[in-house]
C-alpha cells in the first residue's frame, strides 16, 4: 500500500521520517522519502532518500534521456554500476550517472542501506515510485517508458 502526500517541510536526518513524505515500496519494507520535489526547487533538482530493506535489490542497468542521477550512501553498502564495472559504495561515498549513461544499483548484503538520490534537472518521480511496487507485469514496460527508464541487457547482477 502506498502512502504519499507531499508537504513543504522535510526531515534533515536519516533517522527522521515523516509519513506524509514517504512512499512505501510494497511489503518488503523498503521506502522512498521525498526530500525535495521539483516544484520545491523551481525544477533544478529533486531529492529522495531510499531506505533499502535487507531484501531490496535495486534496478538493473538502465539509462535516462532527460536527467542525471547522483547517489550518496548514508548507511550500509550498495554496489553501483557505471556502465563498465561494478564498485561498492560505503557511507559518505558518491556516484554519478550523467544523462544517457547506463547505470544500476544493487545491494548484495543482508543488512539495510540508505541511499540519497538527487536528480537533475528535477524530475517528479513520486508517481513512478508509488506505482512500481504494484504494477502488473504486462504494464511494466509502459510504466518505465512513461518515466524515462530505458533498460539494457542485464550485466552480471
Amino acid at each position: 500500500m502506498t502512502d504519499m502526500t507531499l508537504t513543504a517541510a522535510f526531515p534533515m536526518r536519516p533517522d527522521q521520517v515523516r509519513d506524509d513524505r514517504q512512499i512505501r515500496l510494497g511489503a518488503g519494507g523498503s521506502s522512498i522519502e521525498v526530500l525535495a520535489a521539483p516544484a520545491e526547487t523551481d525544477g533544478a533538482v529533486s531529492a529522495y532518500r531510499w531506505r533499502m530493506s535487507p531484501s531490496s535489490c535495486g534496478p538493473s542497468p538502465h539509462f535516462h534521456t532527460t536527467f542525471s542521477e547522483t547517489f550518496i550512501v548514508e548507511e550500509g553498502e550498495v554496489d553501483f554500476f557505471d556502465g563498465r564495472a561494478w564498485r561498492t559504495l560505503l557511507p559518505d561515498q558518491t556516484a554519478h550517472a550523467k544523462t544517457g549513461v547506463v547505470h544500476a544499483i544493487r545491494k548484495n548484503h543482508d543488512e539495510p542501506a540508505t541511499l540519497l538520490m538527487i536528480l537533475s534537472p528535477g524530475v517528479p518521480r513520486e508517481d513512478y515510485f508509488a506505482q512500481i511496487a504494484h504494477v502488473k507485469a504486462q504494464d511494466m514496460d509502459r510504466l518505465h517508458e512513461a518515466h524515462d527508464n530505458h533498460f539494457v541487457e542485464d550485466v552480471d547482477r
